[in-house]
């Protein structure tokens, strides 16, 4: 939190007829600057820290130490060091510029209330797009909200949702999944459980009419995630035989990357469609022996107010109606940053 404030001068007192007079004053810039320095012992790093030029680091270092009316560094080749002064006055700034931060929450709740942290915990699919732009919606509801955010397999969500250390997670459930230990806790059915498969946008599949029949994917090469065993990986489509594995990669950005230069085709969850690059289309498949997943909202049943706007705002699309669905064109989704 940045907080600007006066000047703080700093004054002396000298003999028996009280004040006497005002050093040259030192700001909270300069205590910023002084406090930056001495924790990386260096000019040049201190101002990429505070994003200043070296020179004006530089005068302020030397305005702060005009204002102690002593040395509060010591220069030397590999960079710089605190004098006794110094170490006294970085210890100063660091509990003044703190007590300030805190002085300037205080006023901040005076005038739009106390924040509120919210533990929010998702699988990485669900934490890649669709949480991102819940939390977007629930902070138009309630600016003071802050948020804690956890990336897990849906099992460890479910965990520490029931171990008290998450308030809301987003998890998957269906086929292929580890069946989770959901008694007891409240659920919310979320959009976007839905499988897509990503392709490059000059792939024939993309060029297709209507939903892509299954059969289609059977020689494909496919790039898929990796990672712990509990995980929901997206591999290659659900109920293929022995596809063929191109790639095995653990992030969206790289299967992406993979995807757009042509070296292979992925399953894409629905959820991720506002975040997938352009030049990748994303095909329906036709496949009856898929039964699907489902995305869940999970809380405990302690009816916390901060709780349901964040399963309000992940839920949204489906409020009011039925859940909003991109539109198909030759099969392939025309995605619309809206819909998550």
């Amino acid at each position: 939190m940045t907080c600007n404030y006066r000047p703080v001068p700093i004054t002396t007192v000298h003999g028996s007829d009280g004040y006497d007079g005002a050093v040259p004053e030192l700001s909270i810039n300069a205590l910023r600057v002084v406090r930056a320095v001495a924790a990386h012992g260096s000019l040049s790093r201190a101002a990429r820290t505070l994003g200043y030029s070296q020179p004006a680091i530089s005068r302020q270092v030397s305005a702060a130490e005009k204002a102690a009316g002593q040395p509060l560094f010591v220069r030397g080749a590999r960079g710089v060091r605190t004098t006794r002064a110094g170490e006294l006055v970085a210890r100063f700034a660091t509990e003044t510029l703190a007590g300030l931060d805190r002085l300037d929450e205080r006023l901040d709740e005076l005038t739009y209330g106390p924040e509120v942290r919210v533990r929010v915990g998702a699988f990485p699919a669900a934490n890649a797009a669709l949480l991102p732009f819940a939390l977007a919606r629930a902070l138009e509801q309630q600016p003071r909200l802050t948020f804690a955010l956890t990336e897990a397999s849906s099992p460890q969500l479910v965990h520490q949702i029931i171990s008290k250390r998450l308030d809301v997670a987003v998890v998957a459930s269906g086929p292929g999944l580890t069946q989770l230990a959901l008694e007891g806790l409240r659920i919310a059915p979320l959009p976007g459980g839905e499988l897509t498969v990503g392709v490059p946008s000059g792939h024939p599949l993309a060029a297709m009419e209507g939903t892509v029949p299954v059969r289609e994917l059977a020689h494909a090469s496919w790039i898929v995630g990796k990672g712990a065993r509990d995980e929901p990986q997206f591999g290659a489509w659900p109920t293929l035989t022995d596809p063929l594995i191109a790639f095995r990669t653990r992030t969206w950005h790289s299967r992406f990357g993979l995807v757009v230069a042509g070296l292979g085709i992925c399953v894409i969850p629905d959820i991720l469609a506002p975040v997938v690059p352009e030049n990748i289309a994303l095909v329906r498949v036709d496949d009856p022996n898929w039964l699907g997943r489902s995305i869940l909202a999970v809380t405990r049943n302690d009816g916390v107010e901060t709780h349901e706007i964040i399963v309000r705002a992940l839920r949204e699309p489906f409020e009011g109606g039925e859940p909003s669905t991109p539109e198909r064109g030759n099969g392939v989704l025309q995605r619309n940053p809206g819909v998550v």
